[in-house]
């Protein structure tokens, strides 16, 4: 039997992030640290927003996770939309800052 090799692709290697439906992972890092919702009175109760919520809401990302300080947010999100650039504007309008460092990941391993 013959074999055809692939003339038309890419070549595969290791520890490069391949993206295979315009997604971008960008690692955000806030002027002063994300907060986490808080509820008092347990379940049923009023629960106020923290700035996590509303970052979150602000840029609708696919995936997002937050250090546990709170110093990081990584948000996973349609790179064909959005940049770096774009994505500092928005943080920095929900939280009313102007230092906000947006920095688009090149690798996932780096994150572990």
């Amino acid at each position: 039997m013959a074999t055809v090799s692939k003339v038309n692709s890419e070549v595969l290697v290791v520890s490069t992030l391949y993206s295979t439906a315009q997604l971008k992972v960008f690692e955000i890092n806030p002027d002063s640290a994300l907060t986490a919702d808080t509820q008092a009175g347990g379940s049923g109760t009023d629960i106020t927003e923290g700035t996590i919520r509303r970052v979150a809401n602000g840029l609708n990302p696919m995936l997002f996770e937050v250090k546990s300080d709170g110093d990081v947010m990584i948000v996973v999100m349609d790179g064909h939309a959005n940049d770096a650039d774009s994505i500092k504007a928005r943080v920095d309008q929900i939280l009313g800052v102007s230092n906000t460092v947006v920095t688009e990941q090149s690798t996932l391993l780096g994150l572990a």
